[in-house]
């Protein structure tokens, strides 16, 4: 582990602790799984790394990496290695969606945050992939395919053979258990 001096104590001892790892990653990078032209995934201060090692560090959990996720020279956020979105996040989805996201849908109470890109496979919390939605959306989303449209705020949610299903033309995912 890479140790830092963080300041003197009353008795001018210096402390050590644990170092801020910060990493750097386009968005579309993490997620394909590999640059392309133009694509940063980089260690501040150390250089570029592969996306596959971006992600056996993101593995590990450790409290003291931070990912920074761009695309291309905009910051889209801070990634929050856990599977929930961090206080910040949180507080901007509710701002962002006071009420369930699909279109008509009118809830406010006991709204759950989905990731539109399954956490299981990116192992990133992403505040511009969450979306919070009610019960009866997320369990339509998570088990029998159904999406919200591309976009942000309350927008159309529908089945996967709907044109405008950010994933129509691709293989249906698979059933799983919620």
């Amino acid at each position: 582990m890479v140790e830092r001096v963080r300041g003197d104590d009353a008795a001018g001892a210096t402390r050590k602790g644990p170092a801020k790892v910060i990493a750097r990653v386009d968005l579309t990078s993490l997620l394909r799984g590999y640059p392309v032209e133009g694509d940063l995934c980089e260690l501040v201060g150390f250089g570029p790394v592969a996306v596959s090692a971006m992600r056996d560090l993101m593995d590990t959990g450790d409290p003291f990496l931070a990912a920074v996720v761009t695309k291309g020279h905009e910051v889209v956020g801070v990634a929050h290695l856990g599977r929930r979105p961090n206080a910040h996040q949180r507080t901007a989805l509710e701002w962002l969606y006071p009420t369930c996201a699909a279109e008509g849908c009118a809830p406010v109470a006991f709204l759950e945050f989905d990731h539109r890109v399954d956490w299981a496979d990116s192992h990133v919390t992403v505040f511009d992939l969450l979306d919070r939605l009610c019960s009866h959306h997320h369990r339509l989303k998570t088990r029998e395919g159904w999406c919200l449209v591309d976009g942000r705020g309350k927008r159309a949610f529908v089945p996967p053979d709907h044109p405008e299903h950010p994933g129509h033309g691709r293989a249906p995912p698979v059933a799983r258990a919620a």
